[in-house]
């Protein structure tokens, strides 16, 4: 009953939030969009429509105050090509009723997050939106992980509803968050009486949620946290101390980590796969292939999500592993389902969302002259990298190329771009500075 109550306010808060700013109706739709808060009570919540009640409250206070999407910025541009791919290969799909049912959802993420771009305009906004969006999957990562742990050592075989809805794609996701809660914790404001506590809950979060994806017993999503903690050392300055402490902790804190029973034969086979004929491993090898062989009999696509109804046609190992099988990687499904095309947007995008958050990084210490505003800078850009970066590889084993955080992290890198062409001309415009600007 508890849960219903908080529940009950929480709407209340965010109803009125969203009558109140666009921006509220936004976090309120991001917060039940990922947190999917129809699972978590005890009642069913689906017949109030709820989520398309704060869709339409968003575009409603967005077109009073004349807050448009972004359809200006090369990656807003991509974005929309990308969607456009998506009708175009509608054309050939096996099953169109299919086919739209994904483009309606693609179209209605496509415009929240070009709002995203248009509403996030401030810094402290800018906080808010990664807060919003690391908590409403940290809270189930960090409490899955904690009940994990408390059990010594479970196995989580399903995830969320939703996009993460088994168990790779509850990893993947969590290996997205981890970096987002750390710069939560590092972005904090000064004024929050709560600050210590809060900064040390999402640090604690950061090891729960790495937990837990251990305790999926996804191979994927291990790689995934390897990229997350390669990319971090990379990043980070003193990356030689923070490896030594971590080295340090694995030494002391590993006796007593109940690391779940059959984990350490699981991840074996992603090295002896063909030695021991691991079937999952081997058929995902075979998967890329016709995904591969469909793209090139389909230029232009076969239709989002159409390659599973579409699978039987280039299966040449005669059902071997199945029938309507999907390509098991984001990549593969892309190239797939969208064509070639398709396929150069979406490697596009990632691309360039790179290079943004690289040249922020390295312009920010010679551009700006606040250490608060370098600081915000720089881990909100390493949050992004590894973000995507742990995608890119985590991705690669899951079709799981239309997940909202994907491409809300998409706008997330052109609305931080934008902030900080603000941030930088306000900085040189400051008065009595040296403007000495290293490029």
């Amino acid at each position: 009953m508890i849960r219903n109550y908080l529940f009950i306010v929480i709407m209340f808060v965010l109803f009125g939030a969203a009558i109140a700013t666009p921006f509220g109706a936004l976090q309120g739709y991001l917060w039940f969009a990922l947190f999917r808060p129809q699972d978590w009570v005890w009642f069913d919540i689906s017949q109030f429509r709820l989520s398309l009640l704060l869709g339409c409250f968003l575009l409603f206070r967005c077109f009073t105050t004349k807050a448009w999407p972004n359809i200006s910025h090369p990656i807003s541009i991509g974005m929309i090509a990308f969607l456009l791919t998506g009708l175009i290969a509608q054309g050939n799909a096996v099953n169109p009723a299919l086919g739209w049912y994904w483009l309606d959802f693609f179209f209605r993420l496509t415009i929240v997050t070009l709002l995203l771009i248009t509403l996030v305009n401030t810094e402290r906004r800018f906080f808010w939106t990664v807060l919003t969006i690391s908590s409403s999957l940290g809270y189930y990562t960090a409490k899955a992980g904690l009940a994990s742990l408390l059990g010594g050592g479970g196995h989580f075989f399903e995830g969320l509803s939703g996009a993460f809805s088994d168990s790779n794609a509850y990893a993947l996701a969590g290996t997205m968050i981890i970096p987002m809660l750390l710069a939560v914790a590092t972005n904090a404001p000064e004024e929050w009486r709560c600050r210590k506590l809060m900064t040390l809950g999402y640090r604690v979060a950061v090891p729960l949620t790495a937990f837990l994806i251990i305790s999926t017993f996804s191979r994927g999503g291990l790689l995934a946290l390897g990229a997350v903690l390669f990319a971090f050392l990379i990043l980070h300055r003193n990356r030689f101390t923070i490896l030594a402490v971590l080295i340090l902790l694995s030494v002391v804190v590993y006796p007593f980590v109940p690391i779940p029973d059959g984990y350490m034969d699981r991840i074996t086979t992603i090295t002896t796969y063909e030695e021991v004929e691991e079937t999952s491993a081997l058929s995902r090898l075979h998967f890329w292939r016709v995904g591969w062989d469909m793209a090139v009999d389909n230029p232009l696509g076969v239709g989002m999500f159409n390659s599973g109804p579409t699978y039987n046609r280039y299966d040449f190992s005669d059902g071997l592993y199945g029938k309507n099988r999907v390509m098991h990687s984001s990549h593969f499904q892309v190239l797939a389902e969208q064509g070639f095309v398709g396929f150069a947007i979406w490697g596009w995008l990632f691309i360039s969302s790179f290079r943004s958050c690289f040249r922020i990084r390295r312009l920010a210490m010679v551009e700006l002259f606040d250490a608060d505003n370098i600081k915000f800078y720089e881990s909100m850009t390493t949050a992004l990298i590894i973000s995507m970066f742990a995608f890119l590889v985590g991705g690669s084993f899951i079709s799981l190329a239309l997940n909202d955080l994907t491409w809300l992290t998409f706008g997330l890198v052109v609305a931080l771009e934008q902030l900080y062409n603000k941030s930088k001309t306000l900085n040189q415009n400051m008065p009595g500075v040296d403007r000495q600007i290293v490029a």
